[in-house]
């Protein structure tokens, strides 16, 4: 049990983000605005020094990419580790994205639920019974996405920046009076996503980049959330300029 009072908090202040918006955004370039070092943990297949080396091609970014469920938990549970005994060496930290690792949850569960399955007899080797999800499992995916936005939300403690980018979804099942929010399944981590992040910003296009990023909903027609009124409004899209504005 760890115990820390208000006195305590770091001078380099840590904060959690949650950006969300269409892809193609600019939401993957904008993290190379983030103070360094960086480490980008990758979850998306494409490689993101594509995008990011064309807008920021000198910035100091590591990239890694988990491939399994506890090889993410292993590697998050190390890097809080080092901070704890205080070498860490990342300034900010990003995950890009969390629309895109619970997929490859979703994926991981399926092959398991089916390797299980025929194991026991209660399911053919048909291309129809693979891909096919179990009620209970829906809240293994969701299990294992807290588990690991809750190890990311720890680094800010260190006072690490921390990002997390996720796609945009219209009228979300959770909430339909929602216009957009961002895009993870099921019920349960949707409703409380906003305990994770101090920040959940909608970006929109720029024209062009960088784009715009919203971390207030003036008549609450999109998920967005602010824990200091310096962010009251829409801005860049530019981390260093968000958090000058937040220490200002």
């Amino acid at each position: 049990m760890k115990t820390y009072s208000m006195s305590e908090r770091d001078k380099k202040k840590g904060y959690c983000f949650l950006i969300y918006g269409e892809p193609g955004v600019g939401k993957t370039v904008s993290l190379a605005t983030l103070p360094e070092p960086i480490l980008i943990i990758v979850t998306e297949p494409r490689d993101p020094r594509v995008s990011i080396s064309s807008v920021y091609p000198e910035r100091d970014i590591t990239f890694i990419e988990p491939e399994t469920f506890d090889e993410y938990i292993q590697f998050l549970s190390e890097l809080k580790t080092s901070y704890d005994e205080k070498r860490g060496e990342y300034r900010s930290v990003a995950i890009d994205s969390l629309s895109f690792i619970q997929s490859k949850f979703k994926i991981d569960m399926e092959d398991s639920r089916f390797e299980k399955s025929v194991k026991k007899q209660s399911r053919d080797e048909l291309f129809v019974d693979r891909f096919r999800m179990e009620l209970g499992d829906w809240g293994g995916i969701s299990s294992a996405m807290k588990r690991v936005i809750w190890l990311l939300n720890q680094l800010s403690k260190y006072g690490v920046i921390v990002v997390a980018t996720a796609t945009l979804t219209e009228n979300p099942s959770w909430n339909r009076d929602l216009v957009a929010a961002p895009f993870l399944m099921g019920r349960e981590l949707p409703s409380i996503i906003n305990a994770y992040f101090d920040f959940i910003g909608l970006v929109e296009k720029g024209n062009p980049y960088p784009p715009t990023v919203s971390f207030f909903s003036q008549d609450g027609s999109f998920l967005a959330k602010s824990c200091n009124r310096n962010l009251s409004g829409k801005g860049i899209l530019d981390f260093q300029k968000i958090i000058s504005r937040l220490e200002s």
